[in-house]
């Protein structure tokens, strides 16, 4: 038998090996590499919420000083992927400029025109319109866990199903006056069509400070927003005033409190605004 013959049997009798071996890998489960979360940083609090409720465990997300104080601070805002701010003159957005990073931005005030007012965080709307936004970054830049990131969203969506009906609900009430003691809800305000009497109160002169005042006492303001932390003497005269014409002052407290999901929190200035026009219409 000559050398060729022989070459032409072992090649026929190795097909069943190479077949057998091929067989084996497929088999043999294939090791999926594993996934790195993403890396997440914002300032606030509210957005560290909506963060981790949106992105779960595929994701990393670190709450930072604006000022970046300490090194380890430093190191989590180098390494992240993903940067959720309030608006365009925050801190983190200098610091990324001036490192020259390319972390993805997201800007909770780009919802809305006036990007003059500060403290966006506090409007209910922008807290809904933040997670679909954060869903959407995410989906995109971390496709394959773009499932995961939906059905948190979905389902975050259902759990503020409440918040966005009574947004809803506030936004069909029509020519509505209110007097603030400060302008930190002025974004929602805003959102919702409201017209406050007094763009500022206690930059107001005293003329126009009296000409509000006659306006509660003849009841052509429909409700007072105040907060626990303004206690100056203007404050406290409008909203005796308020009290004793009988018109609704509602009270926040504007630190979110650390037991509260910023939704949560937020829900209870709506149902204390829906309060208001329920009991003008059950007075009616």
């Amino acid at each position: 038998m000559n050398k060729q013959n022989i070459y032409a049997i072992l090649t026929i009798l190795l097909i069943p090996v190479g077949l057998f071996l091929i067989s084996i890998k497929m088999t043999v489960e294939t090791k999926q590499p594993q996934h790195t979360p993403v890396q997440i940083v914002t300032d606030n609090v509210a957005y560290q919420q909506i963060a981790q409720a949106v992105s779960d465990k595929s994701s990393h997300v670190s709450l930072l000083s604006g000022k970046l104080t300490s090194e380890r601070e430093k190191t989590l805002f180098k390494h992240a992927e993903v940067v959720i701010v309030d608006d365009h003159q925050n801190q983190l957005l200098t610091q990324r400029r001036n490192l020259k990073l390319n972390s993805k931005v997201l800007v909770a005030s780009d919802v809305v025109k006036d990007q003059s007012q500060s403290n966006y965080w506090l409007s209910p709307e922008i807290t809904l319109k933040t997670i679909s936004r954060l869903s959407d970054l995410l989906s995109d830049f971390d496709p394959r866990n773009r499932d995961m990131y939906i059905k948190n969203s979905q389902k975050l969506t259902a759990e503020t199903q409440e918040l966005t009906q009574g947004i809803s609900d506030l936004k069909a009430q029509k020519n509505v006056r209110y007097v603030a003691t400060n302008n930190a809800q002025q974004v929602f305000m805003d959102q919702l069509n409201y017209t406050t009497a007094v763009a500022n109160l206690e930059a107001s002169s005293d003329d126009k400070f009296k000409k509000t005042i006659s306006e509660i006492q003849n009841k052509q303001v429909r409700f007072v927003l105040t907060a626990s932390q303004d206690q100056s003497t203007r404050d406290q005269y409008l909203v005796k005033q308020a009290k004793d014409a009988k018109i609704p002052v509602i009270t926040v407290n504007q630190v979110l409190p650390s037991d509260q999901k910023i939704w949560h929190w937020q829900l209870v200035l709506v149902r204390q605004l829906q309060a208001v026009f329920k009991s003008e219409e059950s007075g009616k």
